[in-house]
């Protein structure tokens, strides 16, 4: 299945990484000066400089040996620059030596999913998953089910993310707005209620917690309590309108994408 998708709420950045640090112990380069190569490579980026960067993520990757971590480096780069094809050849260039390296399998299915290569992103998210073992990494093999129309094997999905990771309000969110397509009212606005309380909901998670109530046949007045602050009114009434008309659509798949459109 080849689909135009936008993403739900967060794909969590698009690839192996979602920021430029990585977390403590994870391997780099794989040796000193592709290490430092990279951590340059990093400060150039937060600063602005993508087309920098990428050259010195690049030369990371010679300086390592061809090492498959500064291969995913450089993958995440490209990945966060949008140019998907190069990130997901770096991603595959990984793979191709480390074929159980769940990094790379992660971020190449993250950015097969951003191209519309839905059935194939799936799978290297299926396979990512378990070998990262991230509350992030089954956020993203979540976001993909949901897309796919395959609400119930997406809770799932978000459900492991949360035992991993509790209190992470994006899991959280996009658990809600899967239970809400699978016309689950009572745990959508259970999940509803516990964000909107949350001290951690940011603008972002109060439009879809909106989304959530319109899918779910809420009334507007609940939804514009757990609205953003600076929603204007008339923003509030075509995102709740919008997203009341998805309970009129049976098919899932369409469900799916009727929400990504809202969302992109």
């Amino acid at each position: 299945m080849t689909v135009r998708l936008s993403a739900i709420l967060l794909l969590t950045g698009v690839a192996g990484c979602a920021n430029l640090a990585n977390p403590p112990g994870t391997a780099t380069g794989g040796n000193e000066k592709s290490d430092e190569l990279i951590r340059m490579a990093r400060d150039v980026e937060t600063h602005g400089s993508e087309d920098t960067a990428l050259v010195l993520y690049d030369q990371a990757v010679n300086v390592s040996g061809h090492s498959p971590a500064a291969y995913v480096q450089l993958g995440d780069a490209y990945a966060r620059a949008r140019r998907f094809t190069e990130a997901a050849k770096a991603y595959r260039t990984a793979l191709a030596a480390d074929p159980n390296n769940g990094e790379a399998q992660l971020g190449l299915g993250a950015v097969l999913v951003q191209r519309g290569s839905l059935e194939s992103g799936l799978a290297a998210l299926a396979k990512a998953a378990p070998l990262v073992n991230t509350g992030a990494a089954y956020n993203r093999l979540g976001v993909a089910l949901t897309m796919a129309g395959r609400f119930s094997e997406a809770q799932q999905t978000f459900e492991r993310g949360l035992g991993l990771a509790p209190d992470d309000i994006d899991i959280t969110t996009n658990l809600a707005l899967a239970a809400a397509l699978a016309e689950e009212s009572d745990k959508a606005a259970s999940l509803v209620n516990k964000i909107a309380t949350s001290p951690a909901a940011k603008p972002l998670h109060r439009r879809n917690l909106v989304i959530v109530l319109g899918i779910i046949g809420s009334s507007p007045r609940d939804a514009r309590a757990v609205a953003p602050d600076d929603l204007s009114q008339s923003a509030f009434n075509a995102l709740f309108g919008r997203a009341a008309s998805i309970r009129h659509i049976t098919n899932p798949v369409t469900r799916a994408h009727a929400l990504g459109t809202i969302q992109g």
